[in-house]
């Protein structure tokens, strides 16, 4: 069994396939075995005891939170967090660090999260069993990175498969800590701020207005993946983004003005630039086995591809 919410448990097949499975089809003794599962074996935690400021050595600030859930302990936090970071540290509110080693876990259908496991710690939150729009709740994290925990009010008001809406008004530095019901059980992570709409139709509604959004816990199947390897591969795409960026910067150029005396030069250039992209692609397969990153090297592979035919109409356009 991966998980149990909503009804359903998630259960892994031997041949590594997972499946949901409604609860109402199991066993009586089975569902025995899922409640037994589900139930807490550690001290609950407080939040205020179980939320943690994290810093990596990138420079990056984020929250974090020590959640329990079928009998292990985890440092929860978004994968965004600790990007680009090959160490991190975390503290609890009383100033003890939490034990952040190299090994961690990585959705796999994507999400923004991530978990580290923990040893040396006494207990840690419970997810919320379910999930109720209009429920009143709270964001507890590091706002703006000035390492005080900040309680910031709100209600669910949207639920997705992998996220919910809030109206608690975090900011960056919340990013990785949990959303919390009035009794102290996580609904969801911190994650990100939508862009208000500004047109017409969203005047006068609620849309109008930043959203922000936090990624659900439930239903989640992790992937073992080091810090360090995240890095990497980060690293990695972070190039192969920079060498897009610039070729876009000089295929411009050309298509502004293809008769320019220089055009062909530039063109010559473009065609260097693309042979180095296609270099750094090749390293895109390390970027794939991050689930995080999977859609990025997805794009940029698409793009290397599609790159070779407007290379070819340039050509044609400056000769």
């Amino acid at each position: 069994m991966l998980d149990a919410f909503g009804g359903d448990v998630l259960i892994l097949r031997g041949d590594g396939q997972s499946y949901r499975l409604p609860m109402v089809r199991l066993s009586q003794v089975d569902r025995q075995y899922v409640a037994k599962a589900l139930r807490p074996i550690h001290p609950k935690l407080s939040p205020l005891q179980a939320v943690a400021l994290i810093r990596g050595d990138s420079g990056a600030q984020g929250t974090g939170f020590l959640l329990q859930h079928l009998g292990g302990i985890h440092l929860v936090t978004n994968a965004h967090v600790v990007r680009g970071s090959a160490r991190i540290e975390a503290v609890q509110i009383d100033g003890r660090p939490i034990v952040v080693r190299d090994q961690m876990e990585m959705a796999i259908d994507g999400r923004d999260l991530v978990r580290f496991p923990v040893l040396e710690v006494a207990g840690g939150l419970v997810r919320s069993p379910e999930l109720k729009l209009g429920e009143p709740c709270y964001a507890l994290g590091n706002s703006g990175g000035l390492n005080v925990l900040t309680p910031l009010p709100g209600h669910m008001v949207g639920a997705g498969p992998k996220e919910i809406e809030v109206t608690c008004p975090f900011i960056p530095g919340n990013s990785g800590g949990p959303i919390l019901t009035a009794s102290g059980q996580v609904m969801g992570v911190a994650t990100y701020i939508s862009r208000s709409h500004k047109e017409w139709w969203a005047q006068g509604t609620r849309f109008a207005n930043v959203r922000r959004v936090a990624v659900r816990l439930d239903g989640v199947e992790w992937r073992p993946v080091s810090l360090s390897s995240f890095k990497k591969a980060d690293a990695i795409l972070d190039k192969v983004k920079k060498d897009i960026a610039g070729i876009e910067h000089w295929k411009n150029i050309i298509k502004s003005n293809p008769r320019h005396p220089d055009a062909k030069d530039l063109a010559t250039k473009l065609i260097r630039m693309a042979a180095g992209l296609g270099s750094g692609i090749s390293g895109i397969a390390a970027v794939s086995r991050i689930p995080f990153l999977q859609e990025d090297a997805a794009q940029a592979g698409k793009y290397n591809k599609e790159l070779q035919e407007e290379l070819r109409k340039l050509l044609r356009l400056v000769r």
